[in-house]
């Protein structure tokens, strides 16, 4: 799918809090209900979900992948899934993240990739890191179609990032 202003979908099916089968453990994604879910949201138009490297602690990915890239067309839906650099040691590790996604979601590519709450002192360490130039490399190299960021902040935070990051 190409993506543009026009074509992105205004509802998107989000992966952070799937059904479990024990409420105690975020890993234990309920898959049966999950499949479910995707073929419903599929079935009403659906196209865009949301997930992150860190997700039900790296396990949405996995569920993803099993309810969906492997039971649809990969040209028949989008996925984002994102990085928090900010939380991690260094650059090598924070762009390991899009390798093991990829490996989890089981394609060769994400449609969109977000470095992931970025703003204040977070902002730090993707620019530390070399991160923004880093995705436009894999961008490049095709692995990611889109770059983007996610944030959790003021506008004055979004207009230095938009002016700083074009």
């Amino acid at each position: 799918m190409t993506a543009n202003s026009n074509t992105v979908p205004k509802l998107g099916f989000g992966c952070m809090r799937f059904p479990l089968t024990d409420p105690k453990d975020v890993t234990a994604i309920d898959i049966d209900q999950v499949k479910e879910m995707v073929d419903l949201f599929m079935d009403a138009g659906g196209t865009y979900f949301d997930t992150a490297f860190v997700y039900h602690d790296g396990h949405s990915e996995v569920a993803l992948r099993e309810a969906l890239v492997e039971r649809y067309p990969r040209d028949s839906f989008t996925i984002a899934t994102k990085c928090l650099a900010w939380a991690l040691p260094d650059a090598e590790a924070a762009k390991a993240c899009l390798d093991t996604s990829l490996e989890r979601l089981g394609t060769d590519y994400v449609d969109y990739y977000l470095l992931h709450n970025v703003g204040g002192e977070r902002t730090k360490k993707f620019d530390d890191f070399g991160l923004w130039e880093w995705t436009q490399e894999m961008k490049a190299a095709g692995r990611i179609r889109n770059v983007g960021f996610s944030m959790h902040d003021g506008a004055e935070t979004l207009d230095q990032l938009l002016n700083e990051h074009p």
